[in-house]
């Protein structure tokens, strides 16, 4: 500390600036909380201690290249007020907020803010620049994020937001397997993933629920299923489909660094003897990208997401002699799967059928009855049955199953039935429903096909 700061104030170009505190020591220089005129500023006094770690040339110069660089990249910076070359001392601007490090440290929530480091980031890299990620040369401003050092470097993967900064800005990462008890938070993450964006719609918390408890479903392998943990909740998943083989892997948007991480793990723990497959949306260029790297080639064998807009009225009338009958998923059990078994063209044995059954009661936490409709014959036989899932967190209904037996296809029963959900899963909150299928049932309901996927795979 020199003798201006020992006596309180500090000049730039003869103008002498009284000092109100230190604010934050960097690699490059000191900056301190000055105040002229009944205005505060920041002064950043440049120092020479070494760092052995990075290297600047002329620091008072960078500074004055690296602000002109990140103004004409268009990153949000304070003002510079001035520049004394000889005192190696800049002014600018004083943004008061907390910095995204006093944020992260006391654990409030940074995910407002990623969004604006990440544009930040992505006009960086269009300028050819990296800027330095560190929390503490962010500052927050009535919810705006401003860019408050002027280092910036040429741009190099390495150092960039998503392989280098965002591991600071986020709560630690932690894996571990699934658990009984991990059922909720995995619906959360499935449910967290598809609010803002619907490439992941082909995995959503109806259908986790609906695999789980689903008679062909290993459940004694569900300790493999990869969970990724920070701050107590679900931020990644690998979750093998039904068995080993296939698998869905994602991560929480802002914690999307981890995907090549949650990949490997899937192709280490989730294959089968030929290898694993992986359906990713034709539009996720992150994630394509990830798996080439990984190793998997795109195969001959796809996806589709087809989705209704619930903003209409639907009719739903039953062909004579057939009436409607909401079912329940443990007192009629043994009715659904005799009906899903014709429905999915097993046959009509039903001595094939007993033998197939596990006799476990299937109980789906988030089930709701009156989402569940079959229509029944006279003697009160179930026919066909159609239900939708729909969770109070979301603003959709996912399709699943749908089956009419042989024997009264054709009659437009399912799509009474469907209808009938639909209007129910309207008046809850559902604004669309979605379906895994390309089938022209669902276009004569009105379905559009919305979201396609390509299977990658890697051999064992």
């Amino acid at each position: 500390m020199n003798n201006e700061e020992m006596n309180g104030s500090l000049a730039v170009n003869e103008k002498a600036y009284r000092i109100l505190r230190l604010l934050g020591k960097g690699k490059g220089g000191y900056s301190y909380l000055a105040e002229k005129d009944g205005r505060q500023v920041v002064i950043k006094q440049i120092h020479h201690e070494p760092c052995d770690y990075y290297s600047f040339g002329n620091k008072i110069e960078a500074e004055l290249r690296d602000y002109e660089r990140l103004q004409k990249a268009g990153i949000r910076i304070p003002r510079m007020h001035a520049a004394d070359k000889d005192a190696e001392r800049i002014v600018k601007d004083y943004i008061e907020g907390p910095t995204v490090m006093e944020l992260v440290r006391s654990g409030r929530s940074v995910e407002p803010y990623l969004p604006q480091v990440r544009d930040m980031a992505a006009k960086a890299m269009a300028a050819g620049l990296n800027i330095d990620y560190y929390p503490t040369n962010f500052v927050v401003q009535d919810g705006r994020l401003w860019y408050v050092d002027y280092e910036c470097n040429d741009y190099s993967e390495q150092w960039d937001f998503e392989h280098w900064g965002i591991q600071y800005w986020l709560p630690k990462v932690t894996f571990r397997g699934y658990r009984d008890e991990d059922y909720e938070a995995v619906c959360d993450f499935l449910i967290a993933l598809n609010q803002k964006d619907k490439t992941h719609i082909n995995w959503n918390w109806a259908r986790f629920e609906w695999m789980m408890e689903h008679p062909e479903f290993d459940k004694s392998a569900s300790a493999s299923i990869g969970l990724w943990w920070s701050d107590g909740k679900v931020v990644g998943a690998a979750i093998y489909d039904m068995y080993f083989g296939e698998a869905f892997c994602a991560a929480l948007p802002e914690y999307e660094a981890l995907y090549p991480e949650i990949l490997d793990y899937a192709c280490r723990e989730l294959k089968d003897d030929a290898g694993l497959a992986i359906a990713i949306n034709t539009e996720n260029a992150a994630e394509i990208k990830a798996a080439l790297q990984a190793g998997f080639e795109p195969v001959d064998q796809k996806e589709t997401i087809m989705e209704l807009s619930l903003d209409r009225d639907f009719s739903s009338e039953l062909p004579e002699g057939l009436r409607l009958r909401e079912m329940d998923q443990i007192a009629d059990r043994d009715a659904l799967e005799w009906l899903f078994w014709q429905g999915f063209d097993h046959g009509d044995d039903r001595e094939a059928f007993e033998r197939s059954l596990d006799h476990a009661p299937h109980v789906r936490k988030h089930f709701n009855r009156a989402l569940s409709l079959s229509a029944v014959d006279a003697s009160g036989k179930p026919v066909s049955h159609g239900s939708l899932w729909f969770h109070q967190d979301t603003d959709y209904a996912y399709v699943e199953p749908v089956c009419t037996i042989p024997d009264c296809r054709g009659k437009g029963i399912a799509s009474a039935l469907l209808s009938e959900a639909f209007s129910r899963a309207k008046a809850l909150g559902a604004k669309a429903a979605y379906v895994i299928s390309d089938l022209p049932f669902y276009e004569n309901l009105g379905f559009e096909k919305a979201q396609h996927y390509l299977f990658y795979r890697k051999g064992s």
